[in-house]
């Protein structure tokens, strides 16, 4: 989903409100989860090495995120 995101044009509603800055003030209600999904997906790409910045690169090369993202969450995209 971050790469359909990622390609989309930056006045794109949904673009805007996941990559929008949250303010330091705010707080999430009791019973949801502590991790946004943005804040989960900045994890598993530390793990393999990739910032949010590399994303709108890698992400615009449909072949290559095919391939790095395919069992990710075992070997964070490398060959098998």
């Amino acid at each position: 989903m971050l790469e359909h995101i990622t390609r989309m044009p930056p006045s794109a509603d949904v673009r805007r409100t996941v990559f929008r800055d949250i303010p330091s003030d705010w707080r999430r209600p009791p019973g949801r989860p502590r991790k946004s999904w943005l804040a989960v997906v900045r994890d598993d790409l530390h793990q393999c090495g990739i910032t949010m910045d590399d994303v709108p690169d890698l992400a615009g090369d449909r072949a290559l995120w095919r391939r790095m993202t395919r069992g990710a969450t075992h070997n964070c995209g490398a060959s098998s």
